[in-house]
């Protein structure tokens, strides 16, 4: 799996044959490269003012540190969220948008994805109240899988108690602005962050 590994309090992260600490030093890593190819090039030396960034529920949600335990799935109602998605997404680095219909994808495909990495959130949208039995059936398996995952779709479909409705105020933010900000060293700099203080 690609992502953040520990060994003791030391946070390796494995992005395909690419292994990187959050230490300026170089630290043996006792994990192999891993032979999948990575999604995303996170580069933990970049550097960035925190403090220009907003404070909300989908940053939460789209942040490349790894799900805690018992994170439930967000479950966004709100539409013309795709430009949003698509510059939070780039707090993961990604070579490919991590974003996809739910349509286009097979519950098993989507299971399968949950499992490749555990640093850069999955963005599935348009799922619909007639997808229920196939979206019962990622949220069951959702808590065991290392990726964290947001949906977007119908307000009328019913949640499984692994998913909860959140809402973004981004939708009101000047886009310009909100486009240029650098999301990719801001993922960086809370990846870091995570890595240095040993998960907690």
């Amino acid at each position: 799996m690609n992502g953040i590994h520990w060994e003791g309090d030391i946070a390796f992260l494995i992005q395909g044959d690419r292994v990187q600490s959050a230490f300026d030093f170089e630290i043996p890593c006792p994990f192999e490269p891993n032979k999948v190819p990575s999604d995303h090039r996170i580069d933990l030396r970049s550097e960035v003012d925190p403090s220009r960034f907003p404070a909300d529920p989908l940053v939460d949600a789209m942040s490349p540190v790894p799900r805690e335990t018992g994170e439930q799935v967000a479950f966004l109602t709100q539409n013309d969220l795709s430009i949003i998605f698509a510059t939070l997404a780039r707090m993961s680095s990604p070579t490919k948008l991590p974003i996809a219909p739910f349509w286009s994808v097979q519950p098993k495909q989507i299971v399968r994805a949950l499992q490749t990495t555990n640093v850069q959130p999955l963005v599935l949208t348009g799922v619909r109240a007639t997808d229920k039995r196939a979206v019962d059936q990622i949220l069951e398996a959702a808590p065991y899988l290392p990726r964290r995952l947001v949906l977007q779709g119908d307000p009328t479909l019913i949640l499984r108690p692994e998913a909860k409705r959140v809402s973004t105020t981004l939708v009101q933010a000047n886009i310009a602005d909100f486009v240029s900000l650098p999301w990719e060293a801001y993922g960086a700099h809370l990846l870091k962050q995570h890595m240095l203080s040993k998960g907690n």
